[in-house]
């Protein structure tokens, strides 16, 4: 029963399906678009607003559900800006995975049953129940995910962008840490969108570390190690001094199982400083992490998992 094993990411999806929809609402209130008209019209020429967050393509289907998410996240609201990111992250991630869905439940419904013992056939009938439940869940996801056209879909990343301007802890951990890459077919269609990434990097760096974000200082530590990779290393540029400022930082606050591991980067970071460099760092470190972090310990705190754009329910 080898095809048993395969049905695991379907069901993280069903679930992760079932609690979005559990939370959603059918539609926004006209109220609720009249209220956010204002900021939007307020903010067209800043930079900030609606003009440059999100496609005004989109703005057509003004009763959908990402529509009012949309109006409400332009308006300053961190709940709909969080929903509209992670709404339209699972849309992206159902409609990757439809064809390999459709795939494996075939493969399951081909499975030879002749010789199966009578535990092995009452697996397997229940791994069929399993696929029809999440048949039907998926159906109704789509449905949600169908009222977000081409233009919406594009619109991931910016909305990810807006709920971490607006300091949703864990969309700005994703774009500090992916940026535009987080949707690369979008991004091909919008290369403005690499001068808005380096725009909007210094004011959320400020903004987490302000906020004692360990997330932050996690991404930050990576990004600055001498010959890292990845978008954010590109527009903040190798800074060993940095480098050494932040996993100080996050050796401060690390938990028993991380402080071995950490010691031994710190010896390789230290070696590259002057001993002026290194007093200045972790001068820097001791007090950011008594003024910002007040001594907090990072063991459990939210956006440290591996990969900072796997979004936890809300």
């Amino acid at each position: 029963m080898r095809k048993r094993y395969f049905i695991a990411p379907l069901i993280l999806l069903a679930l992760a399906g079932a609690y979005w929809l559990g939370r959603v609402q059918p539609r926004a209130s006209a109220d609720g678009m009249a209220a956010a008209a204002p900021a939007v019209a307020a903010n067209a020429d800043t930079g900030q607003g609606p003009a440059s967050t999100m496609p005004s393509t989109s703005r057509a289907r003004t009763g959908s559900y990402f529509a009012g998410l949309r109006a409400g996240a332009d308006a300053g609201d961190v709940t709909a800006s969080t929903r509209l990111y992670r709404g339209l992250s699972l849309c992206h991630r159902l409609r990757a995975m439809d064809w390999s869905n459709a795939m494996l439940a075939s493969e399951l419904l081909e499975a030879q049953t002749r010789g199966m013992t009578p535990t092995q056939l009452e697996g397997y009938r229940m791994q069929l129940d399993g696929i029809e439940s999440r048949r039907q869940n998926a159906a109704r996801m789509n449905e949600r995910c169908a009222e977000a056209d081409a233009a919406m879909m594009d619109a991931l990343v910016p909305s990810v962008r807006r709920a971490a301007q607006l300091g949703e802890p864990h969309a700005r951990a994703c774009y500090l840490a992916m940026g535009p890459n987080f949707d690369m077919r979008a991004l091909a269609r919008h290369p403005e969108w690499i001068d808005q990434y380096r725009g909007s990097v210094p004011g959320m760096i400020e903004a987490g570390m302000a906020a004692g974000d360990w997330a932050v200082v996690n991404i930050l530590r990576g990004a600055y190690q001498p010959d890292a990779d990845g978008l954010l290393a590109g527009v903040l540029g190798s800074d060993p001094a940095r480098h050494f400022r932040y996993l100080k930082l996050y050796r401060l606050g690390a938990g028993p199982g991380d402080i071995a591991v950490l010691d031994q980067q710190l010896a390789v970071a230290a070696a590259r400083l002057s001993p002026e460099q290194r007093n200045e760092a972790e001068t820097w470190a001791e007090t950011t992490f008594r003024r910002d972090f007040h001594g907090r310990s990072s063991v459990g705190a939210p956006g440290l998992d591996r990969d900072p754009c796997v979004f936890p329910p809300e």
